[in-house]
């Protein structure tokens, strides 16, 4: 974990008191791709009664262009913004993948702010699928926490961090992810120091939590997220989880150990050594920094093969993310 999140520091892991009455205070959760924050998605909706659906990518998209709607005390402007937030990619998956259909003339009616669309947005989610805590789960907002924060200054943030080597190897498998080592270890470093500086202007509303305690310490990191998530001392939720903690699989640990090249472990150290010291993950002590030339070589590969993908998504919609 990083030294600057230590419970000396303004911010950190110690769990602030929240009312658990507070169920309207949205909660971001995120994590460098392959880091499991699909897995703790499922947690929270099975275990804390959160309503979140997969990569709430318009929160971010739209907050990020907010300038081109000018003053959204303006009608027109006000409209504009909730019908092109409507016509987002994200709420055709929704209605197709979870039958979640958004009432947009109630969001246009009630809302006043880009915040208060996308708490409406968020809390019709959370109803329809019978949940009561509203949130949203996307890879990409641990690169704009600043943006989250400015937005929803009451929102908390769960960052799931995951030993960026095993991050690496589990992108290979995926057609959209980094297909060199060298790119998913500058990616993975800039991702995290990312998160961190902007988390310490959110001191008890973030929490990082790690995929390898989640998986080998069960008790006290569902503990830690209980208290995180409902404000108060961690009981009922830990308990349930731990009838279940069985079913944990522990070989998805440190796999780079065992998978990862000699070469490519050298490489990955190189490049992000310092970010796996500060994350609390051990180093191998051999670092073998890439070439220029390799660096570009890799930078292009990794570029170039993740342009392959969006365009085979394009020609062939219904193409397997997985190889």
């Amino acid at each position: 974990m990083n030294p600057a999140l230590s419970s000396s520091s303004p911010i950190s892991t110690t769990v602030s008191a929240v009312s658990d009455s507070r169920v309207d205070t949205p909660i971001f959760l995120t994590g460098f791709a392959r880091s499991g924050t699909t897995w703790v998605n499922r947690l929270l909706c099975d275990y804390f009664n959160a309503g979140f659906v997969n990569e709430g990518q318009f929160i971010v998209s739209f907050g990020l262009r907010l300038v081109r709607y000018g003053d959204l005390q303006r009608g027109d402007n006000h409209q504009r913004l909730v019908k092109d937030i409507s016509e987002d990619p994200f709420f055709s998956i929704l209605k197709k993948n979870y039958a979640i259909e958004i009432d947009w003339q109630h969001v246009a009616a009630v809302s006043t702010t880009f915040a208060a669309i996308v708490l409406d947005v968020l809390r019709q989610i959370a109803d329809q699928m019978g949940k009561v805590r509203i949130g949203s789960k996307y890879p990409v907002f641990g690169r704009h926490l600043d943006l989250l924060n400015r937005h929803f200054p009451d929102c908390r943030i769960v960052h799931v961090v995951r030993d960026g080597r095993d991050c690496a190897l589990s992108h290979k498998h995926m057609r959209w992810g980094h297909q060199n080592t060298y790119a998913a270890a500058i990616h993975w470093r800039d991702y995290l120091l990312k998160a961190w500086k902007d988390a310490m202007s959110m001191p008890g509303r973030y929490l990082e939590i790690n995929y390898e305690d989640l998986l080998s310490k069960p008790e006290s990191s569902i503990a830690l997220l209980e208290e995180f998530i409902t404000g108060a001392p961690a009981g009922p939720v830990t308990e349930r989880f731990m009838r279940d903690a069985q079913l944990l699989k522990l070989d998805k640990i440190a796999r780079w150990r065992q998978t990862m090249t000699p070469r490519a472990q050298a490489m990955f150290e190189a490049v992000a050594g310092d970010a796996l010291q500060q994350a609390g993950y051990p180093l191998t002590g051999i670092a073998h920094p890439p070439s220029i030339l390799s660096r570009k070589l890799y930078v292009a590969h990794d570029r170039l093969s993740r342009e392959a993908w969006h365009l085979a998504r394009k020609v062939f919609p219904a193409i397997s993310e997985y190889k």
